[in-house]
């Protein structure tokens, strides 16, 4: 009769065990949180921010730089094809698309995200959506993965890699959900 009980117990365990609050991992059965989870979603925040205007707002493109290290990288499909953009090719890339595409307003938000840290590196997986001259409605959604790294100057970004949602390529319900869990 008693190994009954324990069956019962140990399942019990193993279920809360595995249980997460906000899409953070459980230590000794409490939800964790990230150490610079505060600021890791701030650093995101702000370089969504830096390419994001108003319509009769001038662009700053300079400062999109102060969000990133020096040689930060840019990775996203095009067609099936990785592009790899530095930094400067970038900014330089995103200004030729708002003036030749004359862009009057962008904005590109988080819907949700995940953090992962260890010490002075970090991930935060951000699902995205963009709305382009209509802030009414979304153009484009995708996951980002964003890596960062904490410098003397605080948290920065080292490099995004994104693939957009398509036909034939949703994005996955667990992207979409505030407390998801991989």
């Amino acid at each position: 009769m008693r190994r009954y009980f324990l069956l019962p117990a140990f399942l019990l365990f193993a279920i809360l065990s595995c249980n997460t609050q906000a899409g953070n991992p459980v230590v000794d059965g409490k939800a964790y949180k990230m150490p610079d989870e505060e600021a890791i979603q701030k650093a995101v925040a702000y370089a969504y921010r830096t390419i994001s205007f108003k319509e009769g707002e001038t662009l700053n493109y300079d400062s999109i730089k102060a969000h990133f290290i020096p040689k930060a990288q840019f990775i996203h499909f095009v067609n099936d094809s990785m592009q790899i953009l530095s930094l400067d090719e970038f900014v330089n890339g995103y200004k030729q698309f708002i003036e030749t595409a004359h862009v009057k307003s962008f904005k590109d938000e988080e819907i949700t995200g995940r953090t992962d840290q260890y010490g002075r590196i970090a991930e935060r997986v951000s699902t995205y959506q963009s709305y382009m001259n209509n802030m009414d409605t979304v153009v484009e959604r995708g996951v980002n993965s964003f890596q960062l790294i904490n410098t003397p100057e605080g948290w920065r970004v080292s490099s995004i890699i994104w693939d957009i949602e398509r036909p034939g390529q949703p994005i996955p319900g667990y992207y979409l959900k505030s407390d998801y869990v991989r």
